[in-house]
């Protein structure tokens, strides 16, 4: 599955939104960055990972996921 670049940009935007009314900037930066590496983690996980190669044995494929 591709990454939901669309979905990430309305969660980042969100989350803009959200610290506009901070009044504390010191412990919104902290919740800010908190909150931006959990989204960067999600929308990397989101996607697969498809790898193919050569080996000893010859050609391979696969498909995983980032966790």
């Amino acid at each position: 599955m591709p990454l939901n670049d669309i979905q990430f940009i309305q969660n980042v935007v969100d989350l803009q939104t959200e610290m506009e009314g901070q009044i504390d900037r010191t412990a919104a930066k902290q919740k800010y960055a908190e909150k931006l590496l959990q989204l960067i983690k999600a929308y990397l996980k989101s996607g697969t990972v498809t790898i193919t190669g050569t080996s000893n044995q010859g050609a391979f494929t696969g498909t995983g996921q980032i966790s």
